[in-house]
């Protein structure tokens, strides 16, 4: 068993998430569909470097802890670091979002799209900034745009159908 520092093989993981993605768009068990979103999700969180990983693991623990700043700072070496590694940019999304930085949390969000076009929780992610932002019609297709990926996502689905009906007779 090696124990390498380079990143996850590509191929490796495509064939991967593509067999996982196969599974949450077919299966009709939600507890099936559970499993198969976080195991999505553990691998989109293991960028196959040691030390990414690291600053990755503090990053967490800081957000957890409500100190932004700290967590914001670690999760700017990562991206720096790791320019190709999408989570990295998602969780920095997230830490603009709750400093209310939105513009900044749109940005990464486009990078974790361009790295990974399948991140449902990015996809979910631009709806909520665009509540925010009071852009209905935007949050609506960002959400559906994320259901079309996991339709599971009942907390998504449940403000998608509530924004649909708020926007009933306004073209979108």
């Amino acid at each position: 068993m090696s124990c390498s520092t380079d990143p996850v093989p590509r191929g490796d993981r495509s064939a991967s998430l593509d067999a996982l993605f196969n599974r949450l768009q077919t299966t009709d068990s939600d507890e099936e569909a559970q499993i198969i979103e976080v195991t999505i999700r553990h691998v989109w969180a293991q960028s196959g470097r040691h030390g990414v990983d690291a600053m990755m693991g503090r990053a967490v623990e800081a957000l957890h802890a409500g100190n932004y700043e700290q967590a914001l700072d670690a999760l700017n070496r990562v991206v720096i670091t790791a320019p190709d590694f999408a989570e990295g940019w998602n969780l920095r999304a997230t830490v603009h979002y709750l400093r209310e930085e939105y513009p900044a949390a749109v940005g990464d969000i486009e990078r974790v799209l361009a790295l990974e076009p399948r991140h449902f929780g990015a996809l979910a992610g631009l709806g909520r900034i665009f509540l925010e932002l009071e852009d209905k019609k935007a949050a609506l297709k960002a959400f559906e745009a994320a259901l079309a990926l996991n339709p599971h996502l009942a907390d998504i689905r449940h403000e998608s159908d509530d924004l649909r009906e708020q926007l009933a007779g306004i073209p979108i």
